[in-house]
């Protein structure tokens, strides 16, 4: 009897400590996952150019590997890389911060040069929206086979490519030039195209909208209603993380383009209050609702909290050490400070007409 105790005894104990270790590892595992979860929970801060934020249908890519597949979203688009949508296929991807690129079906485009403040596209065939934020210093040079656009103010714009390789620029909102001999200038509610090799412009009437149009409008609802849901202490941990390990290199432009783990999309940043995107839909979060990293940014650099803090539509030092504009080398250099800060707004909705940064030989076309 004694001995049948001491055995009973014995796997009573095994079993004690067996059930002990698996609550340990229970307890160690939900610890893991509680840190994995709060990890993933953190937002990505970039400034980079490229990424893929919508896919529909099948949209591939040809790398220059000659490598080939399709692409999802959170992909990355690279510099050479031609990206195709299928007949049914659409996809958004990332420009320079606030800025997109909207494919529609049956279109072929790549980037040439993803650099902030010297973005150049290539659309080979199709159609696409750009619904750009833009100035003097960061716009967007569009090319397709056989001419070249300038997307130079804030605002929506359609690219077509034709037959003969030729593009038409429609422009919704904003400003464009026609890289021709006249340097011609669009403004919006007016189309430019080639006949015979010259630029034709006309009106059209913006309330006749498309598919493409009404899609990329919807995007840009949504995406408002992302930087809407950013949460503050995670913004502030991700803010806090990417300008310690990167210093101010992110500071380029007007903002910061922010991946939210909870809608899996990129969302726009600014540096300023009073913003809204060009289809009018107001970013209520920007980079002042975090206080410790503005914080951390004025000591960087002075020049930023003081900045940030002007009105929409106010101007200041340029980033360019006084370079002239790539596009117009007689355009006139605003200054040699390189300051981080940047206009609180570009002249979006803020009743500020901002002066064409291409001058030379201009020919604007009147409203």
């Amino acid at each position: 009897m004694k001995r049948v105790f001491t055995v009973f005894s014995v796997i009573a104990l095994i079993g004690l400590l067996f059930i002990d270790n698996s609550i340990a590892q229970d307890s160690k595992d939900a610890k893991d996952n509680k840190k994995a979860s709060a990890a993933s929970s953190l937002y990505v801060i970039s400034a980079k150019a490229g990424a893929v934020n919508f896919v529909s249908g099948k949209v591939a890519v040809d790398k220059e590997d000659a490598k080939s597949g399709y692409l999802i979203k959170g992909d990355t688009v690279e510099v050479g890389e031609k990206v195709r949508t299928g007949s049914e296929g659409r996809a958004e991807i990332l420009l320079n911060p606030g800025s997109f690129v909207r494919l529609a079906e049956n279109t072929e485009f790549e980037f040439t040069t993803t650099s902030l403040d010297d973005l150049q596209v290539k659309l080979d065939g199709g159609s696409a929206i750009f619904e750009v934020i833009a100035d003097r210093e960061f716009n967007v040079a569009v090319n397709t086979p056989k001419s070249r656009f300038y997307l130079i103010k804030s605002g929506i714009y359609r690219v077509d490519v034709l037959s003969d390789g030729f593009g038409k620029l429609s422009v919704w909102k904003g400003q464009a030039q026609i890289g021709d001999k006249n340097a011609t200038v669009v403004k919006g509610g007016r189309t430019a195209a080639f006949i015979n090799g010259q630029a034709s412009v006309q009106k059209f009437d913006r309330d006749d909208k498309g598919e493409l149009e009404l899609w990329s409008k919807d995007r840009a609802k949504e995406l408002a209603k992302v930087n809407a849901r950013l949460r503050g202490r995670e913004m502030n941990r991700s803010l806090i993380s990417t300008f310690s390990q990167n210093g101010s290199g992110n500071l380029n432009g007007y903002g910061l383009w922010v991946f939210d783990p909870f809608s899996r999309s990129h969302c726009f940043l600014p540096f300023g209050n009073g913003w809204s995107s060009p289809y009018g839909y107001g970013f209520n979060i920007s980079i002042w609702n975090y206080a410790t990293p503005t914080y951390n940014l004025n000591q960087t650099n002075p020049n930023f909290g003081n900045a940030a803090n002007q009105q929409p539509g106010s101007s200041f030092p340029s980033q360019n050490n006084g370079a002239s504009s790539p596009i117009n080398s007689s355009a006139g250099s605003s200054g040699s400070n390189p300051s981080i800060g940047r206009p609180a707004n570009p002249g979006i909705n803020s009743g500020i007409d901002r002066s064409s940064p291409i001058r030379s030989k201009a020919s604007p076309i009147d409203q």
